[in-house]
């Protein structure tokens, strides 16, 4: 089944979706995915819909790996927007983006975040926001290898989607200092070591293993 560009902007939506299943894809021209005011309204949106709809299992990856070759999960929020926002409208900005972690988590489905390469700041708080995260290991040296981190944080800034509450929930409070406080950068090794991801996968790997867990429901139902 192939993907269908379901929102267009500096970041977009590409949706597969089957009965009670959906691979939800970020894409954007530079590759780096990252969380505007626009994109999270519009997963907003889209989480409510597959809600409503019966979905029960969701993949939420960069879209090159419904092709089985993708890039960077989410580089962030686009800290030139968010210098901009007033003490009006940056609470509605967190509160948006607290929203969308918050549907990953809801315990009526079971959520999946396939992370590969950049995922940094609010892409860090989105991956860790999968029930299930599944690192993609592509090597040490090379341009893809995932980064796990919240590098902001030198400049003394954290993210208000709720990731400083998931860090410690998944890796206690000594795992959250070592990405908040020794600003460490964790590839996939590294991070399913420390418990942040479940899973490492090699690429060629990744669409079939996606492919499993999203129809595994299917095969429940029909008993």
């Amino acid at each position: 089944m192939k993907s269908v560009r379901i929102y267009s902007g500096p970041t977009s939506l590409d949706l597969r979706r089957g009965e009670d299943w959906a691979g939800i894809g970020l894409a954007s021209e530079d590759g780096l995915n990252r969380l505007r005011v626009d994109l999270l309204e519009a997963l907003d949106l889209l989480f409510i819909e597959l809600r409503w709809s019966g979905v029960r299992r969701i993949c939420l990856s960069d879209a090159g790996w419904m092709q089985g070759r993708g890039r960077n999960f989410c580089a962030g929020a686009d800290l030139h927007e968010v210098s901009k926002l007033q003490a009006s409208t940056a609470d509605a900005f967190a509160r948006r983006g607290q929203r969308v972690m918050e549907h990953l988590l809801w315990p009526g489905w079971r959520s999946l975040t396939l992370i590969s390469g950049a995922a940094m700041g609010g892409g860090c708080d989105l991956a860790l926001s999968g029930q299930e995260r599944w690192g993609i290991e592509v090597g040490t040296a090379s341009k893809g290898v995932l980064k796990l981190a919240h590098p902001a944080a030198l400049h003394g800034i954290l993210t208000g989607f709720g990731g400083t509450v998931r860090l410690v929930e998944i890796l206690g409070d000594a795992g959250a200092d070592r990405l908040f406080q020794g600003l460490e950068r964790w590839n996939a090794t590294q991070a399913m070591e420390a418990g942040a991801i479940q899973r490492s996968l090699k690429p060629e790997d990744a669409r079939a293993s996606v492919e499993t867990f999203l129809k595994a429901i299917s095969v429940t139902s029909a008993r």
